[in-house]
């Protein structure tokens, strides 16, 4: 019996700490992404799946929120074309409140984005995937105040 006992303990412990390098390894992904975006690296598209979701959460000058979602084409063709504005004026996000979690077979990366020189921050997610070539971003979704995304609403 002790025996069973040990073994279940062993297997609990492998599980826990498999869990928390998983978390690791993601965290660790998302920070290259972000370093990545902040030098407007050439690389970013090979940090998302070729059919992510891409979701902007309009927030409307009257408070209420709408989702606008992008084909991860058309989102790769814009991220080409603002990549060299976004160098010229030295735009970067920076993310705080930071959080991974696993949901199902894939995590949930959460935090507040600061966009420039924004003090108050805006949510954000990210679900990431593993896949046998790595992580990669499934789902982006970012609130923003950018009015000019409504006019891609359907």
């Amino acid at each position: 019996m002790k025996k069973i006992i040990l073994l279940f303990c062993a297997i609990l412990f492998t599980q826990i700490f498999s869990f928390a390098d998983e978390l690791t390894d993601v965290q660790a992904f998302f920070d290259k992404y972000v370093s990545a975006a902040n030098t407007y690296s050439k690389e970013i598209p090979n940090y998302y799946l070729n059919d992510a979701k891409i979701i902007r959460v309009v927030i409307k000058k009257d408070g209420t929120k709408q989702a606008v979602n992008f084909p991860m084409s058309d989102y790769k063709a814009q991220m080409s074309k603002s990549a060299k504005l976004a160098k010229i004026v030295g735009y970067k996000n920076n993310y705080r409140n930071v959080s991974v979690t696993k949901e199902g077979t894939d995590y949930k990366v959460s935090a507040l984005r600061y966009p420039n020189k924004d003090t108050k921050g805006l949510s954000c997610y990210f679900i990431v995937t593993n896949t046998p070539n790595g992580y990669k971003i499934k789902v982006e979704s970012m609130d923003t105040e950018v009015q000019d995304f409504l006019k891609y609403a359907k």
